[in-house]
């Protein structure tokens, strides 16, 4: 008897590598294969919408014209202000695909287990690459990093930055390090590296220390849940400990490495990187804002084309190129384009979801949600569509149900019973 193994690629598979890998390869700065594909990703929504499709599309037409009334009557550059608003639009219809996808697609952790296999290829091929220098800028970013470090390579993979490709793998790690650290995983020794190697290598702060205080929060948040007896103060002050022990032991072995360094240098403030993404993001998105309308913005695509004397006044450098002029911070972009007003739209939204779709009963939603929304303050732009399939992650009901709080709080039934019973 002969048998065959049927080999079966998941069919979403394929597009989530060219989101994840390919996106912009060889397009030029900011356009993405997903613009490209947004009729092709309308039609496949309408099958599911049809005309509450085109109703939403109105809903979302309706919400920018009060801003797109004020930005007109004080001036714009109409090519500039139309081409940003279709790609406006184009991130919204991907974000409603998105949303629809999470819907359909029962196989999101085989492919969330695929991307990172793959990651693991493309790392190593990454850093076969350095020693060809005339492929180095392909999937390496070189710069000074911080005051007083220079010429450090980051990894950004295919993408056009470190920050942009970290962000993209921040849903896989959450999920993988929730995972470790709440449930179980088979071989966590072997996926650790897996998750931390990539991220350490872009050396994005924003996104790793965004992580970090996401997961610390959720588990603050979780922990008489995951821990659901009496011993769990020991087990938080043992790993307190050991996380201490370690980081002095590195302290003391490897006293100048690169992220001390930059720790160092962004609680001094000389960190220039760090202070440009918060401080100096939202200083510009002020001034910008304040040269139409500081409560509704200059508009879309307006701070491209009235930024580069701000910029030049505030950095006291001349050779800025088109690519440079932009608020390298999802809140200051916003004040800028759409002002205060659309500062103040911006975190009603997240916070009415965050209730709305009860964010805080997956203990994953909330740990996505916690790094997006801190995130935001530190990078990213209003059209980062890595940015918007975090939120609309979290704010999906129906993901990684194992994560439920529910979950974890089934487990004390039992307990309770008894307790009850005695009664």
């Amino acid at each position: 008897m002969t048998m065959t193994r049927e080999i079966r690629i998941n069919k979403y598979l394929p597009i989530a590598i060219l989101y994840f890998f390919f996106n912009g390869f060889l397009l030029p700065h900011g356009l993405l294969y997903t613009t490209l594909l947004t009729p092709l990703i309308f039609i496949w929504l309408y099958q599911y919408y049809q005309l509450a499709l085109l109703k939403y599309i109105g809903y979302f037409i309706l919400l920018l014209s009060p801003f797109a009334l004020v930005h007109f009557i004080h001036g714009v550059n109409l090519v500039f202000y139309v081409r940003s608003f279709f790609l406006l639009l184009s991130v919204f219809i991907f974000a409603m695909a998105f949303y629809q996808f999470l819907s359909l697609c029962t196989t999101i952790r085989i492919i969330f287990k695929n991307l990172l296999l793959i990651n693991v290829l493309f790392v190593l091929f990454a850093l076969l690459m350095l020693s060809q220098p005339a492929s180095v800028d392909k999937f390496w970013f070189t710069n000074e990093i911080t005051q007083g470090v220079s010429g450090i390579k980051r990894l950004k993979m295919l993408t056009y930055e470190p920050s942009y490709y970290s962000l993209l793998f921040a849903p896989i790690a959450l999920y993988y390090f929730l995972k470790m650290v709440i449930l179980t995983i088979p071989n966590p020794k072997t996926v650790l590296p897996l998750l931390t190697i990539p991220l350490l290598l872009s050396l994005s702060f924003g996104v790793i220390l965004g992580l970090a205080l996401a997961l610390v929060l959720t588990f603050i948040y979780g922990l008489g849940n995951f821990f659901p007896n009496k011993n769990w103060p020991l087990y938080v002050l043992l790993a307190g400990f050991i996380l201490l022990v370690t980081l002095v032991v590195v302290l003391i072995v490897f006293p100048n490495n690169i992220f001390f360094l930059r720790i160092a240098n962004v609680f001094s403030g000389r960190d220039t990187s760090f202070r440009g993404r918060t401080f100096d993001s939202f200083t510009l998105g002020w001034q910008i804002a304040s040269a139409k309308s500081l409560y509704f913005g200059v508009g879309l695509g307006q701070v491209k084309e009235i930024g580069y004397s701000y910029f030049v006044n505030f950095y006291h450098y001349t050779a800025f190129t088109p690519d440079e002029i932009g608020i390298p911070n999802a809140v200051g972009d916003t004040l800028a384009t759409f002002g205060i007003v659309g500062v103040s739209l911006r975190f009603f939204v997240e916070i009415y979801l965050f209730f709305r779709t009860k964010v805080f009963n997956n203990y994953y939603r909330l740990c996505l949600f916690l790094f997006i929304f801190i995130y935001q303050f530190t990078g990213s732009f209003i059209m980062n569509i890595a940015e918007y399939v975090i939120w609309v992650m979290a704010f999906h009901p129906r993901i990684f149900e194992e994560f439920d709080k529910a979950f974890f709080l089934n487990r004390l039934v039992p307990r309770q019973r008894v307790v009850n019973l005695e009664q």
